[in-house]
């Protein structure tokens, strides 16, 4: 594709469609009247087109910034923080002044100082507030598929080096710039490659031209179709662990995440929209108006539009401008109308080009950094005072438990609050706080730290959705409005776990170990040179285990019931792992993968049961490594798909054929046990008649069908699908005035004719309490409360005997709501409902998750449960499947 005749045809075409003053507005100099030295490499220079013109693909904006390091070898310094999944280097570059490059390690080791009162005299930040500049953060395109802001960064770099204008030395005199152009460069180049490919001998401004419009999954997700706005906390992708790392080894000031939106839109910056976080700190919100301020000054300028206090609010702590604001970051998404290519006609019919995204970003972009000069000292003290309000407003501790069902996830919990930046302990032994026992091994997170507002947003029980704001969203539900929820309203890591948890008034009394980064505690084998064979705890890290060795072929059972030994009382879940007809080196396998997972393995030396099961019984089941299709591309959501398959791959160790779904339909599907099925809508078109009959013949020959999450478990509850017993619920039908006459006399009367007199919202994102059914074999080992996250308004009626089972129920209406915000109706339609459900279809079983365990990765406590259903459920179904 020759990119410059490219830019050519896009030129003729502005001037085509605009007058003269637009047509000269997009193809002069980004900055009206900027005047740069040209010494410095300009991009045109480098990689032979001007910002905006064309969309650079990753490994030519590292190839220009490169050059800007070349040439400016005492002002710009390049680092890595990792490689995404497909090898590409995750990349910075800071720009500063010759002083500052210079002492950068000081500029690091002096945010780090303030940032810890502790380690730092009041003297001592004082003279760092003196003398040192400001940290700036701007960070560009975390979804591949917004795509103006990472040549926006090209453009701001070479600005900040090239301009004559003395206030832009000054600027670097007080600030120092770090830049991270492509956040996700897996997903830029699968949106490049589709752009490309749909490309005409001109660029197509309408909605429906191939170059515009993505197949799927889009270039907006990495390459696991993660959206990487939402891992911040949770850290599952190395794009966000890598990025998160490096932010909390600077600790900047200021930071912005630079996005893309719908492109009828003109571009956001805060202040943000209700409801914000409560925990956020009133100086961060102060700052963001400050900088606002300024960037609206330099819009207007310019004569561009834009808004704030819409839309995007500043509730959930996940995203790219919420995690730093709990380190004391002044954080700010900026969101600016997408051209999805190189040109797009707006419904007003006024065209939107890339390179009009591109200056707008950098207006922004610049405008930051101006601003964070001009407040360079308010910044820094507001750090400190950041700091000191940690440490002298909190009192107390939270105390976090193992759970027995699943006793390794709060070692993953206490890595991943390190990984926040946060202070944690884990007790060396029993203890008494709260009234209550703790045992060895809990967690102790002491609230007076300097990151306490990082401890409470991630582990609180429930972040209270401001009351104001949940007043006005019941106004408007009651007038048939939407709620302006923008995203989940829970997220406690403690209830995600599944993990017990209290907050203690005061800090309890027990020596506590310093916790690491680390996600997994090795474990020892109890009894390696056991005689009969060895047993595995259930839970996930027992799960991630066994299916090692399972894939390595050990022979393994697991009981569906629990049994008392000689080595002790054994819960449902646990496997059995015999040494008869094992490799030789069977104990040195398992201590390896005890080792790597933190897995609880005992050896035994006889079978003997004095209760329960015995080894040999129907009730301890063969287990085999499990083929296991996945349905991939429409119509399962990319994000639904993509966490699906990062839970059994990545973290289970459990490689998955994912499969075009319209392939499913002729395709022949005996060498599958398990078929897994995505959220997403649209499975029976997809499918056809065809494909149905082929999912049902296979189900009754004994495969295991899982549905995760609403789409395709309305799909096999459906009458006419002949698949599952299970039956979605409707909402009352609204209420209607009739044809015959009637008198309306008063408003609430009115409301209900209109829009009925019971009206289910959707529900954004709230965690909920169910219970577990003991007795059936897909809860084996497994806890008997689970928290479940709900989203939605769908529930499923209850099977009755001999339909199926109810395997995790709701609980009643008053207590199953354990965080966030849940309508009244909601609660009420949830109560004593199924979450999960198993239903028999011949010789096997369609497993249905009505509510998605795999969302976003983090729902750790339910993980155990689906890896359940793919393990177990050949196992106890008894059909033969063709290796």
């Amino acid at each position: 594709m020759n990119f410059r005749v490219v830019a050519a045809a896009l030129a003729g075409l502005l001037l085509a469609s605009a007058g003269p003053a637009a047509a000269q507005s997009r193809t002069g100099p980004l900055i009206e009247g900027a005047s740069h030295d040209p010494a410095v490499p300009a991009l045109r220079s480098v990689l032979g087109w001007d910002p905006g013109e064309v969309i650079s693909r990753p490994a030519d904006l590292r190839r220009y910034f490169d050059a800007l390091a070349a040439h400016s070898p005492d002002r710009v310094r390049i680092g890595e923080y990792g490689r995404s999944h497909e090898g590409r280097p995750l990349w910075w570059a800071v720009v500063g002044s010759p002083a500052n490059i210079a002492r950068l390690d000081a500029i690091k080791a002096a945010s780090q100082a303030v940032s810890d009162p502790r380690i730092t005299s009041a003297a001592e930040a004082e003279r760092i507030i003196a003398d040192m500049p400001a940290i700036v953060w701007l960070a560009y395109s975390v979804h591949g598929d917004e795509i103006t802001p990472a040549d926006a960064a090209a453009a701001a770099a070479h600005h900040l080096l090239a301009s004559r204008d003395p206030a832009v030395a000054g600027w670097l005199e007080r600030t120092v710039v770090i830049f991270v152009p492509t956040q996700n460069p897996d997903g830029r180049e699968r949106f490049i490659d589709s752009f490309t490919a749909g490309l005409g001998v001109e660029p197509n401004p309408d909605p429906l031209s191939a170059e515009r419009a993505q197949p799927w999954p889009g270039g907006r997700f990495n390459h696991d179709l993660f959206d990487l706005n939402r891992d911040w906390f949770i850290q599952t992708q190395p794009e966000t662990r890598g990025h998160a790392a490096l932010v909390l080894d600077w600790r900047p000031h200021v930071l912005v995440d630079a996005h893309e939106m719908g492109t009828d839109e003109s571009f956001f910056f805060p202040p943000e929209a209700d409801p914000l976080n409560p925990l956020l700190p009133s100086s961060t919100l102060a700052m963001r108006e400050t900088i606002g301020r300024n960037t609206g000054r330099r819009f207007d300028a310019i004569g561009e539009p834009y808004f704030n206090r819409q839309v995007y609010d500043a509730f959930y702590p996940g995203y790219g401008d919420g995690w730093p604001a709990y380190l004391g970051a002044v954080s700010m998404t900026y969101e600016q109308g997408s051209p999805r290519g190189l040109v797009a006609r707006r419904s007003s019919g006024d065209l939107l080009t890339y390179r009009d995204g591109v200056r707008n970003h950098l207006v922004a972009s610049l405008s930051t950094i101006e601003a964070a000069a001009a407040n360079r000292e308010r910044l820094w003290r507001d750090r400190w005072a950041f700091a000191r309000d940690g440490l002298e407003g909190g009192r107390g501790a939270y105390v976090i438990a193992p759970n027995p069902a699943d006793p390794t996830a709060v070692d993953k919990l206490g890595g991943l609050l390190v990984r926040s930046g946060i202070e944690v302990g884990r007790a060396e032994s029993g203890f008494t706080a709260c009234g209550r026992s703790w045992p060895a091994g809990s967690l102790v997170v002491n609230r007076a730290q300097p990151l306490r507002r990082m401890v409470e947003v991630l582990l609180t029980r429930d972040v209270p959705v401001p009351a104001d704001f949940m007043a006005e969203q019941e106004a408007r539900r009651q007038r048939g409005l939407g709620d302006q929820l923008y995203d989940v309203t829970a997220w406690s890591l403690p209830l995600m776990f599944n993990t017990p948890s209290a907050v203690c008034d005061s800090r309890p009394n027990v020596q506590t170990t310093a916790v690491g980064r680390e996600l997994v505690r090795p474990a020892e084998i109890v009894n390696p040179d056991a005689r009969y064979g060895f047993l595995v705890h259930p839970g996930a890290a027992g799960q991630k285990l066994v299916i090692d060795l399972l894939r390595a072929g050990v022979t393994a059972r697991a009981f569906t019931e629990g049994f008392t030994h000689a080595s002790g009382v054994w819960p449902s879940g646990t496997v059995l792992i015999p040494r008869a007809g094992q490799p030789a080196d069977l104990a040195a396998r398992l201590q390896a993968a005890a080792a790597e997972t933190g897995a609880r393995v005992v050896g035994v030396d006889e079978s003997w049961t004095t209760e329960g099961p015995s080894f040999g019984s129907e009730e301890a089941a063969l287990l085999r490594s499990p083929r296991v299709l996945l349905a991939w591309d429409e119509p399962t959501d990319p994000t639904a798909a993509g966490a699906a398959r990062y839970v059994l791959e990545r973290e289970f160790g459990l490689p998955v054929t994912a499969a075009r779904t319209r392939l499913i339909a002729g395709a022949d599907l005996s060498r599958y046990p398990v078929i897994v099925l995505p959220d997403g809508n649209g499975y029976q078109a997809r499918l056809g008649e065809r494909g149905l009959n082929n999912l049902r013949a296979w189900v009754e020959r004994g495969g295991t069908l899982i549905t995760l999450g609403a789409g395709p478990s309305r799909f096999v509850a459906a009458p006419d699908a002949r698949l599952s017993a299970a039956r979605l619920e409707t909402a009352p039908e609204p209420g209607t005035a009739g044809t015959e006459r009637a008198l309306i006399e008063t408003e609430a009367a009115y409301r209900d004719a209109v829009l009925g007199e019971e009206r289910r919202s959707s529900v954004a994102g709230a965690l909920i309490r169910g219970r577990v059914d003991p007795d059936h074999w897909l809860s084996a080992g497994i806890a008997s409360e689970l928290t479940l996250l709900v989203q939605g308004d769908d529930t499923f009626a209850p099977l009755t005997r001999g339909q199926g089972a109810n395997v995790v129920r709701f609980l009643g209406p008053d207590e199953l709501l354990a965080s966030g915000q849940l309508w009244d109706e909601n609660r009420r339609a949830l109560a004593f409902k199924p979450a999960v459900m198993v239903t028999p279809l011949g010789r096997g079983a369609i497993v249905v998750f009505t509510q998605d365990p795999t969302t976003r990765g983090y729902l750790e406590g339910l993980k155990p449960l689906l890896i359940n259903a793919v393990l177990l459920g050949p196992a106890i179904g008894g059909a033969a499947w063709i290796d």
